[in-house]
């Protein structure tokens, strides 16, 4: 962990592109965020989440709060990464506002977009789209305290969001 720590910091600021163009997309579940500009770089922090635990259980995904520092970590060192090949990355599925805070540390110019969905279309949505993991009805799932941490990066950072209808 240190060692990570340690790569985090030598490596400079400034080796970020003035090309580069980081979007952080926020939104709660079934918001779109998957969908959100296809022709872009994606790093999906719940595959990194995946990786940390080792794990593709929802409930032990959803109960990772407690990892945000080794999360933030593990973005950013992909972030660095990816930034030297791609023009444009979207990170999407942060959760945390600890979590923003350490990528703005490094990407102080990161664009902060939130999608915008009734809670009305984000229930259809997400029994429409029927996936193995959704095992819990959308009220519970919408309710979950990884979901209420991501409406929780929506009341700090509103005035640097880009608020996007995607209805």
């Amino acid at each position: 962990m240190k060692m990570v720590r340690m790569e985090l910091l030598y490596t400079s600021k400034m080796e970020q592109s003035s090309t580069n163009k980081i979007t952080l997309l926020f939104g709660r579940i079934c918001s779109g965020k998957s969908s959100y500009m296809p022709d872009s770089y994606r790093i999906s922090v719940s595959n990194l989440v995946r990786g940390i635990l080792n794990t593709a259980d929802r409930a032990n995904l959803q109960n990772s709060q407690h990892l945000d520092q080794e999360i933030a970590d593990s973005l950013l060192m992909t972030m660095f990464h990816v930034c030297e090949q791609y023009p444009h990355v979207i990170v999407d599925g942060i959760r945390q506002v600890s979590i923003v805070n350490r990528v703005l540390e490094e990407f102080p110019d990161a664009e902060l977009v939130w999608l915008e969905v009734p809670t009305k279309e984000r229930k259809r949505r997400y029994e429409h789209r029927k996936d193995t993991k959704d095992v819990e009805p959308f009220e519970i799932a919408d309710t979950k305290p990884i979901e209420l941490e991501c409406q929780n990066i929506f009341e700090v950072y509103k005035n640097k969001l880009v608020i996007l209808d995607n209805n």
